[in-house]
């Protein structure tokens, strides 16, 4: 009865890492420069639009939006599907898309990108986007204040960073707001690595 049970298999080889591509996300192993920025980038009677806590990495700039109502929006709007959800589905119909909150940036050069652009096909490592990405992350909130976190990629060129804000169901137009991108590009100098080379 010895050879009842078999014997332990050897433990699996772990695949290597792949390395995510600097468009994704901001690097982990990068303490990034930080920018300066409080800035309300689209306000009406209803709701609110700030942008803050930008870091400035080599390779982009990471930042948090924080969107606030005056009053719960129940059935009318689900506050954190408006923000994490987008791009949006092309299934819906145009009034549909053309209500809903919207923004992004346009960088000196006239690079546009916003929060409903369609994703890049590739994850491929070696694949670079011919556009800018600006790329949701974590966040959370309740039902009049949500906060989301983005990665806008790459880093922006000297000049001015424009900032465009529209959400049409709740009373904001078109709103631009100008950021100093010599700002950020100082920022992303000071940037350094966590493990510096030996």
């Amino acid at each position: 009865m010895s050879d009842f049970f078999p014997d332990t298999p050897a433990a699996p080889v772990e695949p290597e890492e792949t390395p995510q591509p600097e468009w994704v996300s901001a690097p982990d192993d990068v303490l990034p420069g930080v920018v300066p920025v409080e800035l309300v980038i689209g306000r009406s009677e209803q709701a609110a639009v700030m942008l803050t806590g930008m870091r400035a990495f080599p390779t982009g700039v990471a930042m948090t939006l924080h969107v606030r109502t005056r009053v719960r929006l129940g059935r009318r709007l689900d506050l954190n599907a408006e923000v994490f959800d987008g791009p949006y589905r092309h299934d819906q119909d145009e009034a549909w898309g053309r209500d809903r909150f919207k923004w992004g940036f346009e960088f000196s050069d006239g690079r546009r990108v916003t929060s409903v652009d369609p994703w890049p096909a590739s994850f491929d490592p070696d694949h670079v986007p011919d556009r800018p990405v600006l790329a949701g992350g974590g966040g959370g909130g309740g039902d009049r204040s949500v906060r989301r976190d983005y990665w806008l990629w790459p880093l922006p060129p000297l000049g001015t960073l424009e900032v465009v804000c529209q959400w049409p169901m709740l009373g904001i137009g078109t709103t631009t707001s100008i950021i100093d991108a010599d700002q950020i590009q100082a920022a992303a100098a000071r940037a350094q690595p966590v493990w510096p080379a030996d």
